[in-house]
């Protein structure tokens, strides 16, 4: 799936400070969302950034510490954050206004099994995951909740956006059915053995051997024939068998031989088994059929959820209050 890069807006100073003073205060307004200081504080997540960098580069970590330019770079950083975060709710408003966004009680209930899952691997409390996240500089459980929550909402509705544009719609699915019947037809085989000899003395006692056998190599052995069949025929191959002799392969009884004659020739014939083919119904092939259109859409859905992505955005309200 591909990401949308959209500028949610136009230029932000890299030299922007922030000066919020509360941890309400909203920092941007998205279609009428407000996001605040304290959700872009957690989403940005400095102090586990910084903790990571201390660990594996000490110069670097003090440059951004302790320099301006580096308080400049971190400020650019968190910007950087802020677009992020604005396209991942402006990407759940727009699987709203589809009406394919996924309920809030599946979303909480698959942040619940993934909580539940930590839990039983670290064999902790939530009180003990609560102060291993703080330790590890990921903030308070219920930040690592709502951090998860905000992502996998996002990643439902990214899921299901596509869906929506892959989906065929009914008269897609019945247009690909009426077009493509044979692709859901299976025809009709016969199992058989069959027989073609020069005379009726011969074409009897193969068809008395045939009564106790059903390997026709056994009895082609036995009379030195090397050209029979015996295995599998798609009803009505003339390729395999000529069409007046299908005549008496249709009306042979299962598992009785029979001795004919077509003209010239004599044939012995036994009818081992029949599967009966048959065309599928719509309803019975519509999961099929589904999926091969699905695979056709592909590249169609990539570029139609971008532009109806580009065209939400286009409309949309957002409005930043960082203070400078």
């Amino acid at each position: 799936m591909k990401r949308f890069r959209v500028a949610l807006f136009l230029i932000l100073s890299l030299s922007l400070v922030v000066q919020v003073f509360s941890q309400s205060d909203v920092v941007a307004v998205v279609n009428g969302r407000a996001i605040t200081i304290d959700e872009w504080n957690r989403e940005a997540n400095v102090q586990k950034l910084l903790t990571e960098i201390k660990a594996t580069n000490e110069v670097f970590y003090d440059v951004l510490v302790n320099t301006q330019e580096g308080q400049k770079l971190l400020d650019v950083y968190k910007l950087k954050v802020l677009d992020v975060y604005i396209r991942k709710i402006l990407f759940i408003q727009f699987a709203e206004s589809l009406k394919v966004a996924p309920k809030d009680e599946d979303v909480k209930r698959d942040v619940d099994t993934e909580i539940a899952k930590m839990l039983a691997d670290l064999k902790m409390t939530e009180q003990q995951l609560n102060d291993y996240l703080i330790q590890l500089g990921m903030g308070k459980l219920e930040d690592y909740k709502q951090r998860l929550y905000l992502q996998r909402a996002y990643s439902l509705s990214l899921a299901n956006v596509y869906l929506y544009y892959l989906r065929p719609t009914e008269e897609e699915i019945a247009r690909y059915y009426e077009q493509n019947k044979a692709k859901f037809t299976t025809p009709t085989t016969y199992e058989l053995i069959l027989f073609r000899v020069r005379d009726q003395a011969t074409a009897e006692s193969i068809r008395q051997d045939l009564i106790k056998t059903n390997v026709g190599a056994e009895v082609a052995q036995k009379y030195g024939i090397t050209d029979f069949i015996d295995g599998t025929v798609v009803q009505d191959d003339t390729s395999k068998i000529p069409q007046a002799v299908w005549a008496y392969i249709k009306n042979a009884v299962r598992g009785v031989p029979i001795a004919f004659t077509v003209g010239s020739d004599r044939y012995v014939l036994k009818v081992k088994n029949v599967r009966i083919g048959g065309t599928k119904t719509l309803e019975q092939a519509r999961e099929e059929i589904i999926k091969e259109l699905t695979a056709q859409r592909q590249q169609v859905a990539n570029e139609a959820v971008k532009k109806a992505f580009d065209e939400f955005v286009s409309r949309s309200k957002i409005e930043l209050r960082i203070k400078k």
